[in-house]
């Protein structure tokens, strides 16, 4: 595993929190050191990137890494680098199109919504089992949970959708129907993306909205007042994968109810995820939608908001009226056709 998560044993006070907070058994290694004093380190052959202990850390002992540094830096040196950005930017950063203004001045040449790979993601579900029949099936937007399976349960692997998932599809569109060329970074509130950029080569920055905002701040950059929206139409329901069973009103906009779709998220995802590996298959669901976080990507270890969930579910809220009643449904299946 990549070492996103970090600790800082000077800061470590032994206070194992992060212990508690960790859902794979023995991720963290306490210790003592040379003065006697408890520590707590990771063993990042059973750490799945998760970060929920960088939250639970009270003393600044746990942080994680991600690549925002290096892409500005890459773009004040002129690399050629298009963004795309997860749709929980609305909730995270609402001033999102001033902050695209200012990606643009610095030479970001476009800039996409994963809701439109999740649209994507969604066609080629649909069409997947259109043609090949049902069988139960892990979906895989979240790659926290994916580096779960891997690490852990590689007995679920055969489980897992054949479908890429948002950030796969969305660079795979922009790349080989776009034509759009150099590095793309996706802007988003996952630690893990990491991950999943290096496994499938699609992506070469992961610059999360914490140390996104982070950024800025430290070097007293205030945005233009001037908006710029994404390069690409309005995108669909897609944009409603941050929140937990945005899959399941994906999938029952084209299907119906037909479909028997389950979901899981929080602490006890993983445990879960054991009780249907083991499980024999005429009774596991048509679907399984899984995210690492508990009130989905909107609240998660990389994002950076005093917005409570109300105030989030409220946003995503409009978000689904906007796409469902102002975007008629011909423009949906049009963009599904198009793909």
């Amino acid at each position: 595993m990549i070492d996103l998560v970090k600790s800082n044993h000077d800061l470590c006070t032994g206070c194992n929190r992060c212990v508690r907070e960790c859902p794979m058994e023995a991720a963290n290694i306490t210790y003592l050191d040379e003065e006697g004093y408890i520590k707590v380190d990771i063993d990042y052959d059973k750490c799945i990137a998760c970060g929920r202990c960088v939250h639970a850390c009270k003393h600044g002992a746990r942080y994680f890494t991600d690549d925002t540094e290096r892409f500005f830096d890459d773009l004040h040196k002129g690399i050629p680098i298009s963004i795309m950005t997860a749709p929980a930017i609305k909730t995270n950063i609402p001033e999102y199109k001033k902050l695209f203004t200012y990606l643009r001045r610095l030479g970001v040449k476009s800039i996409f919504d994963v809701s439109l790979g999740a649209d994507i993601c969604i066609w080629g579900l649909v069409r997947y089992i259109e043609k090949t029949g049902l069988r139960p099936m892990i979906t895989q937007p979240c790659p926290v949970a994916v580096a779960y399976c891997e690490m852990h349960r590689p007995d679920l692997l055969k489980r897992l959708s054949p479908v890429h998932g948002p950030m796969a599809s969305a660079s795979i569109y922009m790349k080989k129907y776009l034509g759009i060329t150099g590095r793309i970074a996706m802007i988003s509130p996952c630690i893990a993306k990491k991950i999943e950029l290096e496994d499938t080569e699609l992506g070469e920055y992961n610059v999360t909205f914490s140390q996104l905002l982070e950024y800025l701040k430290e070097k007293n950059i205030a945005l233009p007042e001037e908006e710029t929206d994404f390069d690409h139409d309005e995108s669909g329901l897609g944009s409603l994968f941050p929140v937990p069973g945005g899959l399941k009103e994906n999938v029952e906009y084209f299907l119906g109810k037909k479909l028997h779709i389950t979901k899981a998220e929080g602490f006890d995802l993983y445990e879960k995820l054991n009780q249907y590996a083991d499980t024999p298959e005429e009774f596991l669901p048509d679907l399984y939608d899984i995210l690492n976080c508990i009130d989905g990507c909107n609240i998660g270890p990389a994002n950076s908001h005093d917005r409570s969930l109300f105030e989030i579910n409220k946003t995503m809220n409009n978000t689904r009226l906007k796409v469902t009643e102002a975007v008629k449904r011909e423009h949906y299946e049009s963009v599904i056709q198009n793909i």
